[in-house]
């Protein structure tokens, strides 16, 4: 067997522990249907706020049943997430693609939120179905808020309501 030498030894080590602090704790899982179209949105992450991915776009009509499915899981293999908050809400936004979160301290379309604690391999989520009657541009996300963790979590879909 070959003998590493100290400072290939240090880096291999070094290199472990670096990927396991950059280990995400969270999955979360947006789907959206109405009528015959569907989108799905996957777990991202803040900072800064929007995420780095650009938020999936779904169009409906106004009045049109929408249908939401969305779950939050903690991927950690072996570390309780606690006092975690999950928000879900449906907002109206200014535009597809905007880069700032829209005010929910009003008006929401739709809004939960909840606070527990995720063993690991926990999930929950929810099931809703509501309308929009008026049109315009909505966000629809599900946030984790409070891991003690250096970011959260989330997943986003802008709705164009025509």
């Amino acid at each position: 067997m070959k003998r590493l030498s100290a400072p290939l030894a240090f880096a291999a080590i070094f290199a472990s522990y670096a990927s396991a602090a950059r280990a995400e704790h969270a999955k979360v899982e947006l789907t959206v249907t109405a009528g015959d179209k569907q989108v799905t949105s996957y777990v991202d992450q803040t900072p800064p706020a929007i995420g780095k991915t650009p938020r999936p776009v779904l169009e409906v009509k106004a009045g049109e049943p929408i249908r939401v499915q969305w779950y939050f899981q903690n991927v950690y293999p072996n570390k309780t997430l606690e006092n975690v908050v999950v928000h879900f809400y449906v907002a109206k936004a200014e535009k597809v693609g905007q880069k700032d979160l829209p005010d929910t301290s009003g008006d929401v379309e739709l809004e939960t939120a909840f606070d527990m604690d995720f063993k690991p391999g926990a999930k929950a989520g929810a099931r809703s179905r509501f309308v929009i009657d008026k049109p315009g541009v909505y966000m629809m996300r599900v946030e984790t808020l409070q891991t003690q963790s250096d970011h959260e979590h989330f997943s986003a879909i802008d709705i164009v309501v025509k």
